[in-house]
């Protein structure tokens, strides 16, 4: 008998539960001064913005340097994400044109003319057939005839509805604290 059980715990599929481990929010804290000094260092790498009138430049304005979404902004773009099974958004730093057209209702606020911005894009993990790293592949594909658009490319309004600063000049009246515009 005692054979018997043996043989028959032993047939039986055992199943192990994998808990996946969530991944953390940020890995890579960084104190209030470590984060004051980064934010200072990328000043000189945003610059100034040019104002023009009558083809003379009549002041440089400090770039942008932050730009807030809201979390209903951000959880829009992560449910589609995962919906079509993104990995991630993809951060590209940009400029605005310095000139719209009249009649281009995509076109931002006047203020954010020449200013920096944010593109996002939608990611997907993919496998390089040949180093087999995983790489984070943009992937956008528009509304061709009637195939449903897929991904996206956010940075023109109305979706970019960021609050960018600068502008305005006193970065601190929008809530960013780790930017000094006070000392220009």
């Amino acid at each position: 008998m005692a054979i018997a059980a043996i043989g028959f715990t032993a047939c039986q599929t055992k199943t192990t539960e994998t808990v996946e481990t969530p991944t953390p929010l940020l890995k890579d804290k960084l104190n209030k001064e470590e984060a004051k000094e980064y934010v200072k260092l990328y000043e000189t790498h945003a610059g100034t913005v040019d104002s023009i009138r009558g083809g003379l430049i009549v002041d440089k304005k400090p770039n942008t340097r932050c730009i807030w979404f809201s979390a209903k902004q951000l959880e829009a773009m992560l449910a589609t994400i995962k919906q079509e099974k993104g990995d991630g958004v993809r951060f590209y730093l940009a400029t605005y044109k310095l000139k719209y057209d009249v009649k281009d209702d995509k076109q931002p606020k006047k203020d954010y003319w020449g200013f920096n911005t944010l593109v996002m894009v939608s990611t997907e993990a993919i496998t390089s057939k040949a180093s087999k790293d995983t790489i984070h592949r943009d992937y956008y594909v528009e509304r061709i005839g009637n195939s449903p658009a897929r991904g996206f490319i956010v940075g023109t309004t109305p979706e970019n509805r960021g609050e960018m600063c600068p502008p305005p000049r006193e970065c601190t009246g929008t809530g960013a604290t780790l930017i000094d515009t006070l000392k220009r």
